[in-house]
């Protein structure tokens, strides 16, 4: 088994189709009363975008006069579907979006993988899913962290599970994971938690350590609670590794701190910020990310809390040793799940914070590089074990989110 981390191959897709890799350099379009249309993605990046509404994303869309460029920004508004759970306005948009560039995406493999990712079965229950809601307890909570998705299996590396309960009653621990833009669940749990299946649907995700083309589906849950807040009609992922709370949910848990031992709901806000929190949309995953210096190097360090690890790095340093890598938590062990990683010795430097620290690196890592001035630097993951050293406030609504040196 090897450390959790899971990228489905959707969002992967509409990263790279938010970078505009599939647009043309047309001629330069005539102003307007609105900004070039050619300007959408850095519209999306700006503060209104990163607030906007979905028909306020919709809309901009239809501006975007370029065929080209307009199946970009409409594959980018079902991304943000995906993001808000809006699970019943995806039927329509997606369908539409299929018919108007039906063309243009017979002609590319991966955009036939994702607009054949719901059959008409699938698309007749989004439709007639509620809407997605969130009731937020209002009072201070404290949750445990528990080191095993169950007391009765002990693995060899720690993540923290936090117990989560279905409007059935069934409970089962997920990875509060805040490297994950969605929130996954496992076969088992799933039907034990009651879950509306979408049974023609089907999706192909890639793992940050090289697995690819894993197979999995898709359902409704009626409502999902983490302590007394309380989710309702939640679109999540369904496959056979372990539970996964993702940022999708825990961005909408209100004011928290995660510690090694706790999940604190509507705690009070800190006192210091030792190293400031970026939450961004850029690539329409949501993620968290800390300015950061590996090495010497500018890079974006990412708060991934489904991480095992310390810190792990897309590029190789000064080598330490190779060991073997073993997955945490249920996920099931065979020859395949194995992988190798390397060892090295480095400098992490945060703000406030300059720390010597050894890092993994695994051979396949599928971190992008980030782009800053003009050159490409590596991207690393803060992971669980981080925890030891630092906590997190998250405060997404009042955009103050730190991770302090406890």
């Amino acid at each position: 088994m090897k450390p959790v981390k899971r990228s489905l191959l959707l969002f992967l897709l509409l990263a790279i189709l938010s970078t505009g890799s599939l647009a043309g350099n047309g001629p330069t379009k005539p102003q307007t009363r609105y900004a070039p249309e050619q300007d959408f993605y850095q519209w999306l990046e700006s503060e209104p975008g990163q607030k906007a509404s979905l028909t306020q994303l919709r809309e901009r869309c239809d501006r975007v006069r370029d065929a080209r460029e307009n199946l970009n920004c409409s594959v980018s508004v079902i991304a943000r579907m995906f993001e808000l759970k809006a699970a019943n306005q995806l039927p329509d948009y997606y369908l539409t979006t299929r018919r108007k560039h039906a063309r243009a995406i017979d002609a590319n493999q991966e955009l036939k993988g994702l607009f054949s990712m719901f059959g008409n079965q699938s698309l007749s229950t989004l439709k007639a899913t509620g809407d997605f809601t969130v009731k937020r307890t209002s009072r201070h909570e404290v949750l445990r962290i528990h080191p095993y998705s169950s007391d009765h299996f002990i693995a060899d590396e720690v993540l923290p599970f936090i117990d989560v309960s279905a409007a059935n009653g069934h409970s089962a621990r997920f990875v509060l994971d805040t490297g994950a833009p969605q929130t996954r669940v496992n076969q088992e749990t799933a039907k034990l938690m009651g879950i509306k299946w979408l049974s023609d649907s089907h999706y192909a995700y890639s793992t940050f350590y090289g697995e690819s083309e894993l197979s999995a589906r898709l359902g409704v849950l009626d409502a999902l609670k983490v302590g007394t807040s309380e989710f309702h009609n939640v679109l999540v992922f369904v496959s056979d590794r372990d539970n996964l709370l993702g940022l999708d949910l825990i961005s909408k848990l209100g004011r928290l701190k995660l510690t090694r031992k706790t999940l604190e709901l509507n705690t009070a806000r800190p006192t210091r910020c030792d190293s400031p929190i970026n939450y961004t949309r850029m690539d329409l995953n949501q993620r968290l990310t800390i300015a950061a210096r590996m090495d010497n190097r500018a890079t974006q360090a990412i708060v991934d809390t489904g991480n095992a690890d310390y810190l792990t790095s897309a590029l190789p340093g000064e080598q330490v040793n190779v060991v073997q890598s073993l997955n945490p938590g249920n996920s099931p062990l065979d020859t395949a799940d194995r992988q190798r990683y390397q060892t090295f010795k480095g400098v992490l430097n945060l703000p406030g914070h300059s720390l010597p620290i050894t890092y993994k690196y695994y051979p396949g890592f599928t971190i992008p590089p980030s782009w800053v001035q003009g050159r490409y630097v590596p991207s690393v993951l803060l992971g669980w074990r981080a925890f030891d050293d630092f906590e997190l406030n998250l405060d997404i609504e009042a955009g103050r989110s730190c991770f302090n040196k406890v």
